[in-house]
């Protein structure tokens, strides 16, 4: 009996020191990687946000990711909104109807992404169609702010996919 309630008092006696003694903080170090890890899990998110939307015509989710004010950078068309990028992708549809894009690789640092793609399609959606095919590869990098993205600049071989689809300019549903 008296070994139990020695046992009893230990137990209570620890329970109390250990819920009045301050609250162990975390090593700053820690917080700042374990904040850093996060962005970075969001910022992976996002890229996938944004080929998905590419992947298929469907941009709703894009305003959760990106800012208003959006700059694209690209040989194909540059465009200064949110508004004229949902434009495009839905614009990009419209003449390739079988437009599909792949998440080939992709990174994130502390305030930028990268994704290298893979586009298909058929020039056939627009009056001038060529009905040939294309398959393009290319590398996109994205700017954060904020936790959304502010510009993206594209990098793809223009003259490839040109003679692919046997036009001397990219097809363009609207300006």
């Amino acid at each position: 009996m008296r070994f139990s309630v020695n046992v009893a008092t230990i137990t209570v006696a620890v329970a109390l020191l250990a819920a009045c003694a301050p609250e162990a903080k975390e090593d700053p170090a820690v917080e700042a990687m374990r904040a850093a890890a996060e962005a970075r899990s969001q910022m992976s998110a996002a890229l996938a946000t944004v080929i998905t939307a590419w992947d298929t015509g469907n941009t709703d989710t894009l305003e959760a990711i990106m800012s208003p004010g959006l700059q694209r950078t690209a040989p194909d068309k540059n465009v200064n909104s949110l508004d004229e990028y949902q434009a495009m992708i839905a614009d990009i549809h419209t003449v390739y109807p079988d437009f599909r894009i792949t998440n080939d690789g992709s990174a994130v640092g502390p305030d930028s992404g990268f994704v290298q793609w893979t586009v298909t399609g058929t020039d056939s959606g627009v009056e001038d169609a060529t009905g040939n095919s294309l398959k393009a590869t290319g590398i996109s990098r994205y700017q954060f702010e904020d936790g959304k993205i502010v510009s993206e600049l594209v990098v793809f071989d223009t003259g490839a996919v040109l003679t692919q689809l046997q036009r001397e300019e990219l097809p363009r549903v609207a300006e």
